[in-house]
Protein backbone atom coordinates (compact mmCIF):
# COMPACT_ATOMS: atom_id res chain seq x y z
CA UNK A 1 0.00 0.00 0.00
CA UNK A 2 1.48 3.19 -1.24
CA UNK A 3 0.63 6.26 0.67
CA UNK A 4 -0.39 9.24 -1.12
CA UNK A 5 2.15 12.54 -1.29
CA UNK A 6 -0.99 14.63 -1.23
CA UNK A 7 -2.96 15.71 1.90
CA UNK A 8 -6.67 16.18 2.22
CA UNK A 9 -7.34 19.25 0.85
CA UNK A 10 -5.26 19.16 -1.98
CA UNK A 11 -6.62 15.85 -2.93
CA UNK A 12 -10.50 17.89 -2.88
CA UNK A 13 -9.07 20.22 -4.81
CA UNK A 14 -7.68 17.77 -7.74
CA UNK A 15 -11.26 15.98 -7.63
CA UNK A 16 -12.81 19.30 -8.00
CA UNK A 17 -10.68 21.11 -10.44
CA UNK A 18 -9.70 18.05 -12.41
CA UNK A 19 -10.78 18.51 -16.33
CA UNK A 20 -11.67 15.17 -18.05
CA UNK A 21 -10.27 14.31 -21.31
CA UNK A 22 -13.01 14.54 -23.47
CA UNK A 23 -13.53 18.07 -22.70
CA UNK A 24 -10.14 18.54 -24.33
CA UNK A 25 -10.35 16.96 -26.93
CA UNK A 26 -12.21 19.59 -29.38
CA UNK A 27 -9.74 22.78 -28.40
CA UNK A 28 -9.30 24.87 -31.24
CA UNK A 29 -5.55 24.77 -32.79
CA UNK A 30 -3.88 27.86 -31.51
CA UNK A 31 -2.99 29.35 -34.75
CA UNK A 32 -7.20 30.18 -35.45
CA UNK A 33 -6.81 34.03 -34.96
CA UNK A 34 -11.02 33.57 -35.30
CA UNK A 35 -11.97 31.56 -32.25
CA UNK A 36 -11.83 32.60 -28.78
CA UNK A 37 -12.28 30.39 -25.58
CA UNK A 38 -15.16 31.09 -23.01
CA UNK A 39 -12.33 32.52 -20.76
CA UNK A 40 -11.38 34.50 -23.19
CA UNK A 41 -14.00 36.28 -24.40
CA UNK A 42 -15.69 36.54 -20.74
CA UNK A 43 -12.13 38.34 -19.95
CA UNK A 44 -12.66 40.75 -23.13
CA UNK A 45 -16.05 41.86 -22.29
CA UNK A 46 -15.81 42.40 -18.13
CA UNK A 47 -15.57 46.25 -17.65
CA UNK A 48 -12.51 47.69 -16.94
CA UNK A 49 -11.02 49.44 -14.67
CA UNK A 50 -11.82 53.37 -15.52
CA UNK A 51 -8.91 56.01 -15.47
CA UNK A 52 -10.79 57.76 -12.48
CA UNK A 53 -11.00 54.68 -10.79
CA UNK A 54 -7.50 53.63 -11.19
CA UNK A 55 -6.41 56.84 -9.59
CA UNK A 56 -7.85 56.45 -6.55
CA UNK A 57 -6.26 53.26 -6.28
CA UNK A 58 -2.44 55.54 -6.44
CA UNK A 59 -0.71 55.52 -3.29
CA UNK A 60 0.11 59.69 -2.22
CA UNK A 61 3.66 60.95 -1.98
CA UNK A 62 4.83 58.50 -5.51
CA UNK A 63 7.24 61.05 -7.10
CA UNK A 64 8.76 58.20 -9.41
CA UNK A 65 8.49 54.87 -10.79
CA UNK A 66 10.89 52.33 -10.42
CA UNK A 67 11.70 50.04 -13.28
CA UNK A 68 9.54 47.07 -11.88
CA UNK A 69 6.96 49.38 -12.20
CA UNK A 70 7.12 50.45 -15.66
CA UNK A 71 7.14 46.86 -16.39
CA UNK A 72 4.00 45.95 -14.84
CA UNK A 73 2.26 48.81 -16.76
CA UNK A 74 3.88 48.08 -19.92
CA UNK A 75 2.17 44.15 -19.59
CA UNK A 76 -1.49 45.83 -18.40
CA UNK A 77 -1.54 47.95 -21.34
CA UNK A 78 -0.71 44.99 -23.41
CA UNK A 79 -2.44 42.64 -21.98
CA UNK A 80 -5.40 45.93 -22.52
CA UNK A 81 -4.48 45.56 -26.48
CA UNK A 82 -4.78 42.20 -26.55
CA UNK A 83 -8.23 42.28 -24.47
CA UNK A 84 -9.43 45.07 -27.08
CA UNK A 85 -7.96 42.83 -30.10
CA UNK A 86 -10.07 40.28 -28.95
CA UNK A 87 -13.25 42.35 -28.58
CA UNK A 88 -13.02 43.62 -32.18
CA UNK A 89 -12.60 40.27 -33.46
CA UNK A 90 -16.00 38.98 -31.55
CA UNK A 91 -17.25 42.18 -33.08
CA UNK A 92 -16.31 41.68 -36.96
CA UNK A 93 -17.41 37.52 -36.34
CA UNK A 94 -20.91 38.88 -35.29
CA UNK A 95 -21.17 41.25 -38.40
CA UNK A 96 -20.01 38.54 -40.73
CA UNK A 97 -22.67 35.91 -39.14
CA UNK A 98 -25.46 39.03 -39.37
CA UNK A 99 -24.43 39.92 -43.41
CA UNK A 100 -24.68 35.77 -43.74
CA UNK A 101 -28.38 36.13 -42.43
CA UNK A 102 -28.86 39.03 -44.07
CA UNK A 103 -28.32 37.37 -47.61
CA UNK A 104 -29.95 34.61 -46.63
CA UNK A 105 -33.15 36.24 -45.78
CA UNK A 106 -32.53 38.36 -48.84
CA UNK A 107 -32.63 34.85 -51.09
CA UNK A 108 -35.60 33.90 -48.61
CA UNK A 109 -37.68 37.50 -49.44
CA UNK A 110 -37.25 37.01 -53.53
CA UNK A 111 -38.56 33.89 -53.28
CA UNK A 112 -41.57 35.13 -51.35
CA UNK A 113 -41.49 38.12 -53.62
CA UNK A 114 -41.60 36.31 -56.89
CA UNK A 115 -44.68 34.27 -55.23
CA UNK A 116 -46.61 37.24 -54.96
CA UNK A 117 -45.55 38.61 -58.13
CA UNK A 118 -47.14 34.85 -59.77
CA UNK A 119 -49.94 35.14 -57.87
CA UNK A 120 -51.36 38.71 -58.73
CA UNK A 121 -50.44 37.44 -62.42
CA UNK A 122 -52.83 35.15 -62.07
CA UNK A 123 -55.45 37.31 -60.26
CA UNK A 124 -54.92 39.12 -63.58
CA UNK A 125 -55.89 36.79 -65.16
CA UNK A 126 -59.02 36.05 -63.49
CA UNK A 127 -59.92 39.36 -63.12
CA UNK A 128 -59.54 39.67 -67.15
CA UNK A 129 -61.72 36.19 -67.10
CA UNK A 130 -64.29 37.36 -65.00
CA UNK A 131 -65.29 40.37 -67.08
CA UNK A 132 -65.56 38.66 -69.87
CA UNK A 133 -67.94 36.49 -68.53
CA UNK A 134 -69.77 39.04 -67.18
CA UNK A 135 -69.80 40.95 -70.29
CA UNK A 136 -71.14 38.00 -72.07
CA UNK A 137 -73.76 37.17 -69.82
CA UNK A 138 -74.93 41.15 -69.99
CA UNK A 139 -74.87 40.36 -73.67
CA UNK A 140 -77.26 37.56 -73.36
CA UNK A 141 -79.35 39.31 -71.42
CA UNK A 142 -79.49 41.98 -73.94
CA UNK A 143 -79.86 39.47 -76.43
CA UNK A 144 -82.99 37.68 -74.74
CA UNK A 145 -84.67 41.55 -73.54
CA UNK A 146 -84.84 42.20 -77.63
CA UNK A 147 -85.82 38.57 -78.68
CA UNK A 148 -88.45 38.97 -76.30
CA UNK A 149 -89.64 42.39 -77.41
CA UNK A 150 -89.78 40.94 -81.16
CA UNK A 151 -92.09 38.42 -80.14
CA UNK A 152 -94.51 40.57 -78.16
CA UNK A 153 -94.45 42.79 -81.77
CA UNK A 154 -94.84 39.61 -83.84
CA UNK A 155 -98.18 38.71 -81.28
CA UNK A 156 -99.58 42.43 -81.69
CA UNK A 157 -99.15 42.31 -85.27
CA UNK A 158 -101.06 38.78 -85.60
CA UNK A 159 -103.76 40.02 -83.23
CA UNK A 160 -104.46 43.04 -85.16
CA UNK A 161 -104.60 41.35 -88.28
CA UNK A 162 -107.04 38.78 -86.58
CA UNK A 163 -109.45 41.43 -86.34
CA UNK A 164 -110.37 40.66 -82.60
CA UNK A 165 -109.31 44.83 -81.61
CA UNK A 166 -111.08 47.81 -81.84
CA UNK A 167 -110.22 50.76 -83.87
CA UNK A 168 -108.89 52.19 -80.51
CA UNK A 169 -106.99 49.23 -79.99
CA UNK A 170 -105.80 48.90 -83.71
CA UNK A 171 -104.23 52.54 -83.59
CA UNK A 172 -102.65 51.60 -80.80
CA UNK A 173 -101.39 48.78 -81.87
CA UNK A 174 -100.05 50.77 -85.21
CA UNK A 175 -98.88 53.47 -83.33
CA UNK A 176 -96.63 51.05 -81.33
CA UNK A 177 -95.73 48.90 -84.04
CA UNK A 178 -94.65 52.30 -86.21
CA UNK A 179 -92.63 53.17 -83.06
CA UNK A 180 -90.94 50.15 -83.33
CA UNK A 181 -90.20 49.94 -86.84
CA UNK A 182 -88.44 53.47 -86.43
CA UNK A 183 -86.71 52.44 -84.02
CA UNK A 184 -85.31 49.56 -85.39
CA UNK A 185 -84.76 51.96 -88.65
CA UNK A 186 -82.81 53.65 -86.59
CA UNK A 187 -80.71 52.59 -84.64
CA UNK A 188 -78.88 54.43 -81.69
CA UNK A 189 -76.03 56.65 -81.90
CA UNK A 190 -72.96 54.52 -81.62
CA UNK A 191 -74.10 51.67 -80.83
CA UNK A 192 -75.95 52.44 -77.30
CA UNK A 193 -77.02 49.21 -75.46
CA UNK A 194 -73.27 48.61 -75.91
CA UNK A 195 -72.43 51.81 -74.63
CA UNK A 196 -74.47 51.57 -71.45
CA UNK A 197 -73.16 47.84 -71.18
CA UNK A 198 -69.80 49.59 -70.66
CA UNK A 199 -70.90 52.68 -67.90
CA UNK A 200 -71.64 49.94 -65.61
CA UNK A 201 -67.84 50.12 -63.70
CA UNK A 202 -66.75 46.33 -62.61
CA UNK A 203 -65.03 46.69 -59.47
CA UNK A 204 -62.07 44.82 -59.26
CA UNK A 205 -61.98 41.87 -56.20
CA UNK A 206 -58.38 42.24 -55.43
CA UNK A 207 -55.64 45.48 -55.47
CA UNK A 208 -52.24 44.79 -56.33
CA UNK A 209 -50.07 44.90 -53.27
CA UNK A 210 -46.42 44.03 -54.86
CA UNK A 211 -45.25 47.37 -55.48
CA UNK A 212 -44.81 48.42 -51.30
CA UNK A 213 -42.11 45.56 -51.67
CA UNK A 214 -40.15 47.16 -53.86
CA UNK A 215 -37.42 49.86 -52.27
CA UNK A 216 -38.80 53.27 -53.07
CA UNK A 217 -36.67 54.91 -55.74
CA UNK A 218 -36.26 51.67 -57.64
CA UNK A 219 -37.14 50.82 -61.32
CA UNK A 220 -39.59 48.55 -62.14
CA UNK A 221 -39.04 48.84 -65.80
CA UNK A 222 -38.52 50.82 -69.05
CA UNK A 223 -41.29 50.81 -71.82
CA UNK A 224 -40.31 51.77 -75.07
CA UNK A 225 -43.67 52.95 -75.70
CA UNK A 226 -43.49 55.83 -78.86
CA UNK A 227 -41.48 57.21 -81.35
CA UNK A 228 -41.97 60.91 -80.19
CA UNK A 229 -42.35 63.07 -77.27
CA UNK A 230 -45.45 61.33 -74.71
CA UNK A 231 -47.81 63.76 -74.18
CA UNK A 232 -50.10 62.61 -71.35
CA UNK A 233 -50.82 59.37 -70.13
CA UNK A 234 -53.11 57.51 -66.79
CA UNK A 235 -53.61 53.98 -65.58
CA UNK A 236 -56.13 52.73 -63.73
CA UNK A 237 -54.22 50.24 -60.66
CA UNK A 238 -50.79 49.30 -60.28
CA UNK A 239 -49.48 46.89 -62.66
CA UNK A 240 -52.55 47.37 -64.66
CA UNK A 241 -53.51 49.15 -67.57
CA UNK A 242 -51.90 51.88 -68.83
CA UNK A 243 -52.88 54.63 -71.75
CA UNK A 244 -50.48 56.85 -73.24
CA UNK A 245 -51.13 59.41 -75.98
CA UNK A 246 -47.94 61.12 -77.97
CA UNK A 247 -47.08 63.76 -80.70
CA UNK A 248 -46.52 60.42 -83.08
CA UNK A 249 -50.49 60.62 -83.07
CA UNK A 250 -51.19 57.37 -81.61
CA UNK A 251 -52.99 56.42 -78.68
CA UNK A 252 -51.63 53.70 -76.77
CA UNK A 253 -52.95 50.81 -74.35
CA UNK A 254 -50.05 49.03 -72.26
CA UNK A 255 -50.51 45.93 -69.72
CA UNK A 256 -48.40 47.24 -67.39
CA UNK A 257 -47.68 44.12 -65.49
CA UNK A 258 -45.86 42.75 -69.06
CA UNK A 259 -44.61 46.01 -70.30
CA UNK A 260 -46.44 45.01 -73.72
CA UNK A 261 -49.00 46.87 -75.45
CA UNK A 262 -52.31 45.18 -76.40
CA UNK A 263 -53.83 47.97 -77.99
CA UNK A 264 -54.27 50.72 -80.42
CA UNK A 265 -57.24 53.78 -79.86
CA UNK A 266 -57.03 55.01 -83.51
CA UNK A 267 -59.20 57.94 -84.47
CA UNK A 268 -58.39 61.09 -83.49
CA UNK A 269 -57.01 63.18 -86.72
CA UNK A 270 -54.67 64.75 -84.73
CA UNK A 271 -51.63 64.13 -81.39
CA UNK A 272 -54.09 63.60 -78.25
CA UNK A 273 -52.95 66.06 -75.37
CA UNK A 274 -54.99 64.79 -72.59
CA UNK A 275 -56.75 61.53 -71.56
CA UNK A 276 -58.03 59.83 -68.57
CA UNK A 277 -58.72 56.40 -67.70
CA UNK A 278 -61.86 54.90 -65.08
CA UNK A 279 -62.15 51.27 -65.15
CA UNK A 280 -62.31 50.31 -68.63
CA UNK A 281 -63.82 53.51 -69.66
CA UNK A 282 -61.51 56.47 -71.43
CA UNK A 283 -61.84 59.91 -72.44
CA UNK A 284 -59.44 61.54 -74.79
CA UNK A 285 -58.73 65.51 -75.97
CA UNK A 286 -57.40 66.50 -79.01
CA UNK A 287 -55.96 68.59 -81.03
CA UNK A 288 -58.47 68.19 -83.45
CA UNK A 289 -60.50 70.08 -81.24
CA UNK A 290 -62.90 66.93 -80.47
CA UNK A 291 -63.29 64.30 -77.41
CA UNK A 292 -63.73 60.41 -77.60
CA UNK A 293 -65.06 58.30 -75.41
CA UNK A 294 -63.16 54.40 -75.45
CA UNK A 295 -64.33 51.05 -74.09
CA UNK A 296 -61.31 49.25 -73.55
CA UNK A 297 -63.20 45.87 -72.39
CA UNK A 298 -63.92 45.98 -76.62
CA UNK A 299 -60.43 45.96 -77.36
CA UNK A 300 -60.10 42.03 -77.60
CA UNK A 301 -63.67 41.90 -79.81
CA UNK A 302 -63.77 40.85 -83.45
CA UNK A 303 -65.93 41.98 -85.91
CA UNK A 304 -68.53 39.71 -87.14
CA UNK A 305 -69.12 39.61 -90.99
CA UNK A 306 -72.32 41.63 -92.25
CA UNK A 307 -72.08 43.56 -88.56
CA UNK A 308 -71.90 47.29 -89.90
CA UNK A 309 -72.49 48.85 -86.44
CA UNK A 310 -69.69 47.46 -84.85
CA UNK A 311 -66.95 50.22 -84.46
CA UNK A 312 -64.60 49.07 -82.05
CA UNK A 313 -63.51 50.41 -78.70
CA UNK A 314 -65.07 53.77 -80.30
CA UNK A 315 -67.95 54.70 -78.15
CA UNK A 316 -68.76 58.26 -78.90
CA UNK A 317 -67.49 61.61 -80.04
CA UNK A 318 -67.62 65.01 -78.67
CA UNK A 319 -67.28 67.65 -80.87
CA UNK A 320 -68.66 71.37 -80.34
CA UNK A 321 -65.30 72.62 -79.37
CA UNK A 322 -63.67 75.47 -81.95
CA UNK A 323 -59.69 74.56 -80.56
CA UNK A 324 -57.46 71.69 -79.37
CA UNK A 325 -58.39 70.08 -76.68
CA UNK A 326 -56.01 71.05 -73.93
CA UNK A 327 -57.59 70.02 -70.63
CA UNK A 328 -60.35 66.82 -69.94
CA UNK A 329 -61.93 65.23 -66.45
CA UNK A 330 -64.63 63.63 -66.07
CA UNK A 331 -66.72 61.96 -63.27
CA UNK A 332 -69.37 59.78 -63.29
CA UNK A 333 -71.42 60.80 -66.11
CA UNK A 334 -70.35 64.36 -66.32
CA UNK A 335 -67.20 65.45 -68.63
CA UNK A 336 -65.76 68.54 -68.43
CA UNK A 337 -63.13 69.87 -70.93
CA UNK A 338 -61.37 72.81 -71.93
CA UNK A 339 -60.02 74.14 -75.22
CA UNK A 340 -57.81 76.79 -76.77
CA UNK A 341 -61.12 78.33 -77.58
CA UNK A 342 -60.96 79.67 -74.33
CA UNK A 343 -64.65 77.93 -73.16
CA UNK A 344 -65.10 75.47 -70.67
CA UNK A 345 -67.47 72.37 -71.87
CA UNK A 346 -69.73 70.49 -70.06
CA UNK A 347 -71.14 67.04 -71.46
CA UNK A 348 -73.74 64.16 -70.31
CA UNK A 349 -71.61 61.27 -70.98
CA UNK A 350 -75.29 59.27 -71.50
CA UNK A 351 -76.59 61.53 -74.43
CA UNK A 352 -73.37 63.05 -75.87
CA UNK A 353 -74.87 66.46 -75.89
CA UNK A 354 -73.53 69.46 -74.16
CA UNK A 355 -74.77 70.84 -71.80
CA UNK A 356 -73.43 74.02 -71.25
CA UNK A 357 -70.35 76.31 -72.33
CA UNK A 358 -68.30 78.36 -69.53
CA UNK A 359 -66.63 81.67 -70.93
CA UNK A 360 -63.52 81.75 -69.13
CA UNK A 361 -62.87 85.62 -70.46
CA UNK A 362 -66.17 86.83 -69.50
CA UNK A 363 -65.53 85.22 -65.76
CA UNK A 364 -61.96 86.70 -65.37
CA UNK A 365 -63.85 90.14 -66.68
CA UNK A 366 -66.78 90.28 -63.62
CA UNK A 367 -63.79 90.10 -61.23
CA UNK A 368 -61.17 92.67 -61.24
CA UNK A 369 -59.50 91.67 -58.75
CA UNK A 370 -57.70 88.72 -60.97
CA UNK A 371 -55.20 89.38 -63.48
CA UNK A 372 -57.02 90.32 -67.43
CA UNK A 373 -56.42 88.53 -70.66
CA UNK A 374 -55.19 91.27 -73.11
CA UNK A 375 -52.96 91.26 -75.63
CA UNK A 376 -50.12 93.62 -73.40
CA UNK A 377 -50.84 90.49 -70.87
CA UNK A 378 -49.09 87.99 -73.08
CA UNK A 379 -50.74 84.88 -71.51
CA UNK A 380 -49.57 82.35 -74.34
CA UNK A 381 -46.25 82.23 -72.05
CA UNK A 382 -43.14 80.96 -73.19
CA UNK A 383 -41.56 78.03 -70.62
CA UNK A 384 -38.74 76.76 -70.58
CA UNK A 385 -39.17 74.22 -73.09
CA UNK A 386 -38.62 74.80 -76.62
CA UNK A 387 -41.31 75.22 -78.94
CA UNK A 388 -43.66 74.82 -75.68
CA UNK A 389 -46.41 77.47 -74.91
CA UNK A 390 -48.58 77.74 -71.76
CA UNK A 391 -52.22 76.40 -72.81
CA UNK A 392 -55.05 78.94 -72.08
CA UNK A 393 -56.93 76.10 -69.92
CA UNK A 394 -53.99 74.34 -68.27
CA UNK A 395 -55.74 71.83 -66.43
CA UNK A 396 -59.30 71.31 -64.45
CA UNK A 397 -61.01 68.63 -62.56
CA UNK A 398 -64.95 68.24 -61.34
CA UNK A 399 -66.83 66.46 -58.69
CA UNK A 400 -70.26 66.26 -58.69
CA UNK A 401 -71.39 70.35 -59.02
CA UNK A 402 -67.53 71.32 -58.31
CA UNK A 403 -65.23 72.10 -60.84
CA UNK A 404 -61.66 73.60 -60.29
CA UNK A 405 -59.96 75.28 -63.07
CA UNK A 406 -56.52 76.28 -63.77
CA UNK A 407 -55.58 79.12 -66.79
CA UNK A 408 -52.83 80.57 -68.47
CA UNK A 409 -53.33 84.14 -66.56
CA UNK A 410 -52.31 82.26 -63.06
CA UNK A 411 -55.61 82.28 -61.59
CA UNK A 412 -57.43 79.18 -60.11
CA UNK A 413 -61.47 79.43 -60.40
CA UNK A 414 -63.78 77.09 -58.69
CA UNK A 415 -67.33 77.17 -60.41
CA UNK A 416 -70.67 76.24 -59.60
CA UNK A 417 -71.11 73.76 -62.37
CA UNK A 418 -75.51 74.67 -61.47
CA UNK A 419 -75.31 78.16 -62.34
CA UNK A 420 -72.32 78.40 -64.49
CA UNK A 421 -70.58 80.73 -62.11
CA UNK A 422 -67.50 81.54 -60.27
CA UNK A 423 -67.42 80.81 -56.69
CA UNK A 424 -64.05 81.60 -55.63
CA UNK A 425 -60.74 82.74 -56.76
CA UNK A 426 -57.33 81.57 -55.28
CA UNK A 427 -54.44 84.02 -56.63
CA UNK A 428 -51.01 83.65 -55.76
CA UNK A 429 -49.43 82.31 -58.77
CA UNK A 430 -47.26 84.35 -60.96
CA UNK A 431 -47.05 82.52 -64.44
CA UNK A 432 -49.63 79.95 -66.06
CA UNK A 433 -51.37 77.08 -63.83
CA UNK A 434 -50.58 73.42 -66.06
CA UNK A 435 -51.57 71.02 -63.51
CA UNK A 436 -53.91 70.56 -60.68
CA UNK A 437 -55.27 67.89 -59.00
CA UNK A 438 -57.58 68.29 -55.46
CA UNK A 439 -59.55 66.07 -52.60
CA UNK A 440 -61.75 66.37 -49.77
CA UNK A 441 -59.42 69.40 -48.13
CA UNK A 442 -56.91 70.51 -50.26
CA UNK A 443 -55.86 71.72 -53.66
CA UNK A 444 -52.95 71.23 -54.98
CA UNK A 445 -51.68 73.36 -58.13
CA UNK A 446 -48.51 73.26 -60.38
CA UNK A 447 -47.50 76.24 -62.41
CA UNK A 448 -44.62 77.89 -65.02
CA UNK A 449 -43.41 80.02 -62.22
CA UNK A 450 -41.44 76.58 -60.78
CA UNK A 451 -43.93 76.62 -57.21
CA UNK A 452 -46.06 74.08 -56.30
CA UNK A 453 -49.01 75.12 -54.00
CA UNK A 454 -51.52 73.32 -52.09
CA UNK A 455 -54.22 75.22 -50.92
CA UNK A 456 -56.98 74.73 -48.28
CA UNK A 457 -60.45 74.00 -50.13
CA UNK A 458 -62.24 75.50 -46.55
CA UNK A 459 -60.54 78.62 -45.91
CA UNK A 460 -59.33 79.10 -50.10
CA UNK A 461 -55.88 80.28 -48.03
CA UNK A 462 -52.87 78.45 -48.91
CA UNK A 463 -51.65 75.25 -46.90
CA UNK A 464 -48.33 74.72 -47.88
CA UNK A 465 -46.06 75.76 -51.39
CA UNK A 466 -42.52 74.94 -52.62
CA UNK A 467 -40.51 75.86 -55.89
CA UNK A 468 -38.30 73.73 -57.72
CA UNK A 469 -35.40 75.25 -60.48
CA UNK A 470 -37.60 74.81 -63.71
CA UNK A 471 -41.53 75.20 -64.49
CA UNK A 472 -43.59 72.49 -63.38
CA UNK A 473 -45.69 70.67 -66.10
CA UNK A 474 -47.43 67.97 -64.45
CA UNK A 475 -48.30 66.58 -60.93
CA UNK A 476 -50.40 64.11 -58.64
CA UNK A 477 -50.99 63.60 -55.78
CA UNK A 478 -52.07 61.75 -52.22
CA UNK A 479 -52.38 61.85 -48.44
CA UNK A 480 -48.92 61.19 -48.50
CA UNK A 481 -46.87 62.39 -51.58
CA UNK A 482 -46.77 65.03 -53.79
CA UNK A 483 -45.14 63.82 -56.95
CA UNK A 484 -44.58 66.26 -60.06
CA UNK A 485 -42.18 66.65 -63.04
CA UNK A 486 -40.42 69.50 -63.78
CA UNK A 487 -38.61 69.84 -67.22
CA UNK A 488 -36.03 67.63 -66.13
CA UNK A 489 -34.90 64.28 -66.52
CA UNK A 490 -36.30 62.99 -62.51
CA UNK A 491 -39.59 63.43 -60.77
CA UNK A 492 -39.19 65.02 -57.21
CA UNK A 493 -41.53 63.96 -55.20
CA UNK A 494 -42.34 65.36 -51.74
CA UNK A 495 -43.09 63.68 -48.87
CA UNK A 496 -45.75 65.12 -46.71
CA UNK A 497 -45.62 62.86 -43.43
CA UNK A 498 -41.49 64.18 -42.97
CA UNK A 499 -41.64 66.99 -44.96
CA UNK A 500 -38.61 65.85 -47.53
CA UNK A 501 -37.95 66.24 -50.74
CA UNK A 502 -36.27 63.86 -53.16
CA UNK A 503 -36.58 62.49 -56.02
CA UNK A 504 -36.24 59.46 -58.76
CA UNK A 505 -35.92 58.89 -62.18
CA UNK A 506 -33.62 58.13 -64.82
CA UNK A 507 -31.54 60.89 -64.26
CA UNK A 508 -30.34 59.55 -60.92
CA UNK A 509 -28.76 57.01 -62.29
CA UNK A 510 -27.80 57.95 -65.87
CA UNK A 511 -28.12 62.02 -65.45
CA UNK A 512 -26.17 62.19 -68.85
CA UNK A 513 -28.38 60.47 -71.22
CA UNK A 514 -31.67 60.34 -69.16
CA UNK A 515 -34.54 62.01 -71.03
CA UNK A 516 -36.72 65.39 -70.12
CA UNK A 517 -39.81 63.74 -68.20
CA UNK A 518 -42.57 65.78 -69.64
CA UNK A 519 -46.20 64.02 -67.44
CA UNK A 520 -46.12 61.85 -64.67
CA UNK A 521 -48.99 60.08 -62.44
CA UNK A 522 -49.03 58.08 -59.15
CA UNK A 523 -51.39 55.86 -57.16
CA UNK A 524 -50.87 53.77 -54.08
CA UNK A 525 -46.66 53.68 -54.52
CA UNK A 526 -46.70 53.09 -58.11
CA UNK A 527 -44.88 55.91 -60.76
CA UNK A 528 -45.30 56.00 -63.75
CA UNK A 529 -43.53 58.83 -66.41
CA UNK A 530 -43.36 59.74 -69.83
CA UNK A 531 -40.46 61.23 -71.72
CA UNK A 532 -39.37 63.78 -74.28
CA UNK A 533 -38.02 60.74 -76.22
CA UNK A 534 -41.29 58.05 -76.31
CA UNK A 535 -40.03 56.07 -73.60
CA UNK A 536 -42.08 55.51 -70.57
CA UNK A 537 -40.70 54.71 -66.84
CA UNK A 538 -42.03 52.84 -64.21
CA UNK A 539 -40.89 52.94 -60.57
CA UNK A 540 -41.45 52.23 -56.92
CA UNK A 541 -42.23 55.50 -54.64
Amino acid sequence: MVKSAFDKKEIQYQAVTNIPEELLRNIPPAGDSTQFSLFQGFEASASDLTEEDARKLLTDGTTGLTRRELQKDQEKIVHRLDLLEIRKDLAATEIREIDQRIQHLQGMRKIVFDRVAKLEQEEFELERGLRQVLERLQDTENDEDEEDLSNTTASSENTAIAGEEGPSALSGILNSAASSSSLRDQPPKKNNRRRRRSSNKSRRKTMPTLQQFYTPGKEIRTIDGHSDAVTAMDFDIPFGTLVSCSLDDTVRVWDLSRGEQYGQLADHKASVKCVQMEDNMVVTGSADASLKLWDLSRLDEDQNEGDDEWEGPLVDTFDAHLGEVTALHFHRNTLVSGSADKTIRQWDLQTGKCLQTLDVLWAAAQNPATPQFTEDAKWRRQSTMVGSNADFVGALQSFDAALATGTADGVVRLWDLRSGQVHRSLIGHTGAVTCLQFDEHHLATGSLDRSIRIWDLRTGTIFDAFAYDSPITALHFDARRVVSANTENTVKIYDREIEKHWSCGPGETDPNNASIINTVRYKEGYLVEGREDGHIGVWAC
